[in-house]
């Protein structure tokens, strides 16, 4: 089982300021753009703005099954949320806290079903 971190999300209140220190002042180049969302090419990893007011959170991503990252992860005791559909792209997720309650999420292709 391997996870990559994929993107750092900063929740933001003044998103023009931010996009113009990372874009301008930072010379990243603009990924993705949408309502309340921009995310930069950060080299092997993005950044993200996302609008509102919550802690930062890292997203990790997993190459295998979701279902079978999460129970890697919790057999070494990590407690993770249910796994839901991602709202945006065709993967699942599922998310958690780190010791002093700073949140991260993991996202992974769905398993296959034997119906």
């Amino acid at each position: 089982m391997a996870i990559d971190l994929q993107r750092i999300v900063l929740f933001v209140s003044d998103m023009e300021k931010e996009a113009a220190f990372y874009r301008d002042k930072l010379g990243l180049r603009v990924s993705e753009e949408r309502e309340g969302w921009i995310e930069f090419d950060a080299g092997s990893c993005r950044i993200a703005l996302h609008r509102g007011k919550r802690k930062p959170r890292l997203d990790f991503a997993s190459e295998e099954a979701l279902e079978e990252t999460c129970e890697s992860l919790r057999a070494r005791g990590l407690r993770l949320g249910d796994i839901k559909p991602h709202p945006v792209h065709d993967l699942s997720v599922t998310g958690g806290k780190d010791p002093e309650g700073n949140p991260f999420r993991i996202s992974g292709p769905t398993a296959a079903r034997s119906d």
